[in-house]
């Protein structure tokens, strides 16, 4: 097995990186051929300036609800009683503020709309879309909170992930409810067909758009990761194409490191929980394949860059990629037998940047036959 170079060791300490994607085969490593992390991680430091002013300049939720009661969510991993007992149908006005910091001093942190989870009775767990909103019970119980990281669970019940601890953080979230008889609509509702990964919660980002013919994604200190299940075998001829139009890209910084790990692209999904990635970039080149930074993904998720700023911002750029030969490349090992899912993935929770683009003509096709995705 090919050791891995000195310097990714020395990420991986620093926690910068994770696993870098052996086979599954140990035949050695696939293609990673991003540079150095080490070399984003000074200019990382270096803005933490400018991600301190736009903490700063970010407006808090004051939005006033009568008789609310404030829950007060701290870093300690547990679950609290809301004191509200609800029954099928009830509905709780919610608004939430405050920060969790993974670190002070790198200004690394999250806001309210990205780690605050509920859940009522034995249902599962969901997270709160935004900071303002309102909660309907689809079965009775006790509604009970915490503030967690995206991906902190191990499961959908809300057990506390072992595989991937989450890392000590500092902060807290102040969380004001009370019931109420408002009609809103829920603000995170999935475009039809599509459903937001339960494991990182559902977002207000991805909507239809265009008269029903592209899907908008606009993500802003947050994060999300839209799922269209298929069910199609992995031959020698399937392709995704799509198009796509990126108007903006949530970091200003290589997004192959953990606190930078912002950006924009479309997945598919094997039938052995692996997934691969196509993105954009604002400073790695085009076919930079890397396997995912971040604790728990980094044995599951690989990018690849295919598109920078200089294809074209605002432009809509159409895509057709060989999914068995660039599994091949990117992933290695032995090949799966199906695709189970195509996947949207926006994330800016990170250094609070935002990300705009569209998709539309989502496509899996070979000589069996064609499944557009999404509609």
């Amino acid at each position: 097995m090919t050791k891995p170079s000195l310097d990714i060791r020395i990420a991986r300490a620093l926690d910068l990186v994770g696993d870098q994607g052996v086979p599954q085969d140990g035949s050695g490593l696939p293609v990673r051929n991003a540079p150095s992390p080490l070399k984003v991680f000074v200019p990382f430091i270096r803005a933490r300036g400018e991600r301190r002013q736009r903490r700063l300049s970010e407006t808090t939720s004051d939005a006033a609800i009568d008789s609310a009661q404030v829950i007060r969510l701290s870093t300690d991993g547990r679950w609290h009683d809301s004191g509200l007992q609800l029954r099928v149908g009830d509905k709780v006005r919610y608004s939430a503020s405050g920060r969790l910091f993974l670190s002070r001093p790198l200004e690394v942190s999250i806001g309210a709309r990205t780690c605050v989870w509920y859940r009522i009775g034995d249902d599962p767990i969901a997270r709160l879309p935004c900071e303002d909103g309102v909660i309907t019970a689809s079965r009775p119980g006790p509604l009970r909170l915490q503030a967690a990281l995206p991906g902190a669970f191990g499961s959908p019940s809300g057990e506390t992930s072992t595989e991937s601890p989450p890392p000590p953080m500092s902060g807290e979230v102040l969380v004001k409810l009370a019931m109420t008889d408002a009609a809103d609509a829920p603000a995170a509702a999935a475009p039809d067909g599509w459903r937001y990964l339960w494991r990182i919660g559902e977002a207000a980002i991805f909507r239809t758009c265009d008269e029903g013919t592209s899907l908008c994604c606009d993500t802003h200190g947050d994060v999300g990761i839209l799922q269209y299940p298929v069910d199609r075998p992995l031959t020698d001829g399937l392709k995704l194409s799509w198009d796509w139009l990126v108007d903006e890209l949530p970091s200003r910084l290589p997004e192959h490191v953990q606190p930078t790990h912002d950006y924009l692209s479309i997945a598919v999904e094997f039938d052995n929980g692996l997934d691969l990635t196509y993105m954009w970039s604002c400073g790695l080149p085009a076919d930079t394949i890397f396997q995912c930074p971040l604790p728990w993904w980094d044995r599951r998720e690989t990018h690849w860059v295919l598109r920078t700023p200089a294809d074209g911002l605002g432009q809509w750029i159409s895509e057709s990629r060989g999914i068995k030969e660039d599994y091949r490349r990117a992933i290695g090992g032995p090949l799966p037998i199906r695709i189970v899912a195509v996947w949207l993935i926006a994330n800016s929770a990170f250094q609070s940047g935002q990300g705009r683009c569209r998709y539309r003509k989502i496509v899996l096709e070979d000589g069996a036959g064609r499944v557009r995705v999404g509609s």
